[in-house]
């Protein structure tokens, strides 16, 4: 079936909907969620249409975007919260602090340390202008 370039659009920008909202607030995946069962179980055409519509758009599978996505939030959890590093791969469905880790190391080419070490300075000049 021949698909207009307004469906794609509107396929490809609901998936980038879609994977947004799985990471947005305070998500708590569980280690056996599956992104592209959650795609699919939202579409009404076969997934790897999608994708290939989603990839000449983006240049990106959305496993890809997704961590991408994924990465933003570990960020963020690491710099705003005091979670323990634990707490934030289970609340974001990694199996492990180590895989959570070398995520962010993939997207970012940074560190969790440099991520901790941003909140510490944060914390810290909280604490100079309090004096």
């Amino acid at each position: 079936m021949q698909y207009t370039e307004e469906i794609k659009n509107h396929v490809v920008n609901n998936i980038k909907s879609w994977i947004n909202e799985i990471y947005q607030s305070d998500p708590q995946l569980n280690e056996n969620f599956s992104l592209y069962d959650h795609i699919q179980s939202k579409l009404t055409l076969p997934r790897t249409e999608a994708e290939i519509w989603f990839i000449d758009k983006y240049e990106k599978t959305f496993e890809n975007y997704a961590k991408e996505v994924r990465v933003n939030k570990v960020k963020e959890l690491l710099v705003y919260t005091n979670l323990d590093l634990p707490v934030i791969a289970r609340k974001l469905g990694y199996f492990s602090v180590k895989i959570m880790s070398a995520d962010l190391m993939q997207v970012t080419g940074l560190p969790i340390s440099f991520f901790q070490n941003i909140k510490q300075q944060k914390e810290d000049t909280i604490k100079r202008q309090r004096i």
